[in-house]
């Protein structure tokens, strides 16, 4: 991939063992921390269920760098990276219920309403949600991060609204066939790039002086080549050059950062890796 920033060459061995997997341990501990004990009730052990196991953890992630590279709180930067996980994590709870997508698979073991029964995920799922939004404005903040701490949460609680992820599942329910293609583009905005978009939100909100045009460009732009990557690997698209030219332009995106946006490189590279490793097999 060309590009005004120096890609390095990072092996995919290296990605997966090495910072990629520290960030995912660092988050995993505060979920943990923050997540009720499954022994309360069945819905708090769906709710622990649902978020922990396999995972990627790439949006937390992206909040965590882009919190470092905005020079913000990293403590509260942190929770609310955890707590854009725990409302992707409810997200992914609904979309697999036998009335939205009807998924019986999620991250490799049963979802979590067949783990649990429809009643219990659904509850889950609404537990989650209000964790996340209770979990960041109970953390204790100076005052000089109050604004940020509810702008934060505002944006948290607006991700699910009917111009987001709401939306976007209604879009994904009506459309099939080709006016479903068609709407590729809208469908990614409102359905995969919000709690992108987000995640920028959660690494800026607790920032002296935040550069946040550029890093919600990254965002958004991230968000969609996430989709691309998925797509491509589930053979929904064949061809890889529509996504190497999107992640050339997500690259892009970085060039005003210079050398500091080393890390938030890496999960661009994360997603090139991915690809190419499954078109050589």
């Amino acid at each position: 991939m060309a590009s005004a920033v120096a890609r390095p060459q990072i092996a995919a061995s290296v990605i997966a063992s090495s910072s990629l997997l520290a960030d995912r341990a660092f988050i995993e501990s505060e979920l943990r921390s923050i997540l009720p004990a499954p022994a309360l009730s069945p819905v708090s052990a769906c709710m622990d269920y649902a978020v922990l196991g396999e995972a990627q953890r790439l949006r937390p992630i992206l909040a965590v760098r882009a919190g470092q590279l905005s020079d913000s709180d990293p403590a509260l930067t942190l929770r609310a990276a955890a707590a854009v996980e725990m409302l992707h994590c409810a997200s992914l709870i609904v979309d697999d219920l036998p009335c939205m997508d009807n998924d019986a698979t999620r991250r490799n073991r049963p979802s979590a309403h067949v783990a649990y029964g429809e009643s219990t995920a659904l509850l889950a799922a609404f537990g989650l949600v209000a964790l996340a939004a209770r979990t960041v404005i109970e953390q204790d903040a100076a005052e000089v991060h109050w604004a940020g701490q509810r702008r934060f949460q505002v944006a948290l609680l607006r991700t699910l609204d009917c111009r987001s992820l709401i939306g976007g599942q209604v879009m994904d329910l009506e459309l099939s066939g080709d006016r479903r293609e068609q709407c590729r583009e809208l469908l990614n905005d409102l359905k995969t790039v919000p709690l992108f978009l987000l995640a920028i939100e959660a690494g800026v909100a607790y920032a002296p002086a935040p550069p946040y045009p550029a890093l919600k460009q990254f965002g958004r732009q991230y968000g969609i080549a996430l989709q691309m990557t998925d797509d491509y690997l589930d053979g929904e698209a064949k061809d890889i050059a529509p996504l190497t030219r999107h992640l050339e332009a997500t690259t892009e995106c970085l060039a005003p950062f210079g050398a500091a946006a080393r890390p938030l490189l890496e999960l661009v590279e994360y997603l090139h890796v991915r690809a190419q490793d499954h078109r050589h097999r």
